[in-house]
């Protein structure tokens, strides 16, 4: 694949925010071809409410599915922080001391 040796973290990001955008949008036109095939096709006397109707709820399924999306990657992100693994945070050196340890003798 052309992206096989790319820096995940820095792509991860831009992937999901684009996906989130793409999803809302497609629900928001989803919405308004229900309300267009409710008001023009199958009950053309409702005229302009169906298509308000569908188009709100294209809005809010759009808003929902963004949410979902956002909570989905914080607790993604937040299993790959080294205090969720039991990893030490603390920067050690080669010999595996800690680096702010120093020398406590002085």
């Amino acid at each position: 694949m052309v992206f096989q040796n790319r820096k995940k973290g820095a792509w991860d990001g831009m992937e999901k925010a684009a996906m989130m955008g793409t999803n809302f949008v497609a629900h928001i036109l989803v919405g308004l071809g229900l309300g267009y095939l409710f008001d023009f096709k199958w009950f053309p006397a409702l005229r302009p409410w169906g298509l308000f109707f569908w188009l709100v709820m294209g809005i809010v399924a759009g808003f929902r599915s963004m949410y979902l999306d956002a909570m989905k990657l914080g607790k993604s992100q937040r299993m790959d922080t080294p205090e969720s693994s039991g990893e030490n945070p603390e920067k050690k050196d080669a010999a595996g001391k800690s680096a702010d340890s120093g020398n406590r003798d002085a």
